[in-house]
């Protein structure tokens, strides 16, 4: 090789030498340009699959309260319906039928005296607290039907079980109360006045709350009340 070759080799490696360090440069540059601009972010291809667990910028998920329940729910009815009660008994208890504790509860006793509010006052004896009951006792008027044929004498199927259940009480301590079932019979009002005369209550010949709260009392006696079914059967 002649000294004129070897200078244009060498010349054309320091060209290409110079050239990859240029594009060397060139490309850092813009690697730093792009990192800048994107703020340090990685790129797609660095995330892109990744799990989304492994990230410390997840947005955490809304705990979404359940939605409120149907109105008139099962809970309210039972609150609307012993302070109800709790009224009518109040209401009864100051008039003197002693429907028992203003406890809301319309047991056997309240059920009775609500009864014998009814009977007196010509109502269709349900023996069962209601707004429209609350608002007769109290006003003295209300929506309650009332029957001037045979008033204090119809009854619907709720008092008729208050019934069934007074003449099996009084059967069981010794009392005749006529025919089975739920109807208002003589004989049932006998027995009734016969047992308040032995109870030394005032005789009324009628279901009510001092009635039954004296039955219950004498409940599971075994001993039939010879005097009382003497009394009735002679009348």
């Amino acid at each position: 090789m002649t000294g004129r070759d070897r200078k244009i080799a060498i010349g054309a490696s320091v060209l290409m030498t110079l050239s990859v360090a240029v594009n060397m440069t060139l490309f850092q540059n813009r690697e730093q340009v792009s990192a800048i601009e994107t703020g340090g972010l990685p790129s797609h291809a660095a995330w892109a699959g990744a799990p989304a667990a492994a990230s410390d910028h997840a947005i955490p998920e809304r705990n979404i309260p359940p939605l409120p329940g149907p109105t008139g729910a099962p809970e309210d009815d039972d609150v609307n319906t012993a302070e109800l009660t709790r009224g009518i008994q109040r209401e009864l208890d100051a008039r003197g039928y002693e429907a028992g504790s203003p406890d809301g509860i319309a047991g056997l006793v309240t059920r009775s005296a609500i009864f014998a509010y009814e009977y007196d006052n010509g109502l269709v004896l349900t023996g069962k607290p209601s707004e429209p009951l609350l608002s007769q006792i109290v006003l003295g008027s209300s929506s309650l039907q009332q029957n001037s044929s045979r008033p204090g004498k119809t009854i619907s199927p709720e008092g008729e079980a208050l019934v069934r259940d007074a003449k099996r009480k009084l059967e069981a301590l010794g009392y005749k109360t006529g025919a089975p079932g739920g109807a208002l019979t003589p004989e049932f009002a006998r027995a009734i006045r016969s047992f308040e005369t032995d109870q030394k209550l005032k005789p009324t010949g009628r279901l009510s709350g001092p009635v039954m709260s004296r039955l219950i009392r004498l409940q599971g006696q075994a001993t039939p009340h010879k005097q009382a079914v003497a009394r009735t059967g002679s009348r």
